[in-house]
């Protein structure tokens, strides 16, 4: 019961912070942030989730601010746990998690303050009872977890704070990008009329000498 109620105390805190909100989509460049888990909680699976990650603009990062509306493309999956829908959400006044530009690494900017990640079933997240909840940057806690993951399967808790992990910045790899192939096909007959002045020239420099 006392398991239940931290769980439900730490969802609560998390969503009823922030609204709901859909991420735009993004044309640029995408930083991706993939959690691992590092130790353990209560539940039946407290080594999950296999699988948690989204993405956020590249120039958020380079700034060192993520804004809450700026995350998009959240992927949570957790053993047996089926989700429909998933929101960011804040845990806090900032509406923002805060990184170290050059790493993507968070910042703990403040205690108490920080977003979360939030996979859940059904349409509404604000009664779902089936959900997992990760942490993004610093919510904190007694125990000073600072990035945690909790769940919940139709009411009761599967895993539960103190699970803790971190987030890892993957960043776009920066390259020349490929020629679209419009722009081949201007190559090609460019290359082709060049060749055929130069053949040209070369019939007018014969005919002249």
């Amino acid at each position: 019961m006392l398991l239940s109620k931290i769980t439900a105390r730490i969802f609560a805190g998390v969503v009823a912070s922030g609204a709901v909100l859909t991420a735009p989509a993004f044309a640029g460049p995408m930083v991706t942030y993939s959690w691992t888990t590092t130790s353990t909680g209560f539940g039946a699976h407290p080594y999950a989730p296999t699988s948690a990650t989204f993405e956020v603009p590249l120039a958020d990062v380079l700034s060192g601010m993520i804004p809450q509306w700026d995350i998009s493309n959240i992927q949570l999956t957790y053993p047996g746990l089926t989700f429909d829908n998933s929101v960011a959400s804040s845990g806090g006044f900032d509406f923002a998690a805060f990184v170290d530009p050059v790493t993507g690494a968070f910042v703990y900017h403040d205690a108490g303050q920080g977003l979360a990640v939030i996979a859940f079933a059904g349409n509404d997240i604000n009664s779902a009872l089936t959900f997992l909840s990760i942490t993004v940057g610093n919510i904190g806690g007694s125990l000073n977890v600072a990035d945690q993951f909790n769940a919940l399967d139709n009411g009761n808790p599967d895993a539960g704070w103190p699970n803790s992990g971190y987030w890892t910045a993957t960043f776009p790899v920066v390259g020349t990008p490929a020629p679209e192939p419009a722009t081949w096909a201007l190559g090609v007959l460019g290359f082709g009329a060049t060749g055929f002045a130069m053949r040209r020239s070369r019939k007018l420099t014969r005919a002249i000498g």
